[in-house]
């Protein structure tokens, strides 16, 4: 019997949706979240604007439409609205006041983590600390746990993420030896679309992977060693007959 660890299955993506369709369902994952943010911004300017508004018949007596500077002065306001926001934020006592506020109230709004995610990757801010997809089995129960490797502590050990759904922020954390992990070439993007779909998509993120090949070696001695356990189970739960 070979004792060598057999190498992680990699598993290349096949949609089956196309590539228009494809193509057209994540422009809208990436332009919804921006577009409410758009939304907001507008809901939050003109409400500014009309504040402001009556000013235009100090700077423009005897006319209807608001002056030209109202504009200027309402994105103004907004500028300094959100520098202000920004200004408390970064303050270690603000950061730690807004965080709860996040968590109590925020987080509780649909397509807010989403929206949080997508602008924070936008700009910069923020990267999604994954280096790879990862199909794990944590308890050699044949069972396939979605992952991602957020570090690896040497050449034989993992580190792996595997997410809550449809809240990707919340999850477990498991330190698994490489032959229980099997490597998938799907983007870190398209596999967090599935945690927070709870599983849709799946499919065309596992397509053409060979189910019997993302069984380890160590899935299947627990199996093996499951099957004689139940089978001395049965026969000692099997009626004794009287001789």
């Amino acid at each position: 019997m070979n004792s060598e660890t057999s190498a992680p299955t990699v598993i290349k993506k096949n949609s089956k949706r196309g590539f228009i369709l494809d193509s057209l369902l994540q422009g809208f994952l990436i332009l919804l979240p921006l577009s409410i943010i758009l939304i907001l911004l507008s809901f939050i300017f003109n409400f500014i604007f009309k504040i402001v508004t009556p000013l235009s018949s100090i700077l423009d007596p005897g006319t209807e439409e608001p002056h030209w500077i109202i504009n200027i002065l309402s994105l103004g306001i907004l500028a300094v609205f959100v520098f202000m926001i920004g200004v408390v934020v970064r303050n270690r006592y603000g950061r730690v006041h807004f965080k709860k506020f996040e968590h109590k109230y925020l987080t509780k709004i649909p397509l807010y983590s989403l929206i949080h995610q997508t602008v924070y990757q936008f700009v910069g801010l923020k990267k999604l600390p994954f280096s790879e997809v990862v199909l794990l089995d944590p308890f050699r129960s044949g069972t396939m746990m979605t992952g991602f490797i957020t570090d690896q502590v040497d050449e034989t050990l993992y580190t792996v993420f595997v997410p809550t759904a449809p809240n990707p922020t919340n999850g477990n954390i498991y330190h698994v030896p490489k032959e229980l992990i099997t490597f998938l070439s799907a983007s870190t993007q398209d596999a967090m679309r599935t945690v927070m779909g709870m599983g849709t998509g799946t499919a065309d993120m596992l397509a053409g992977l060979n189910l019997t090949e993302i069984l380890t070696k160590g899935s299947l001695q627990e199996i093996k060693k499951n099957d004689v356990s139940n089978t001395f189970d049965t026969v000692d739960s099997s009626p004794v007959q009287s001789v």
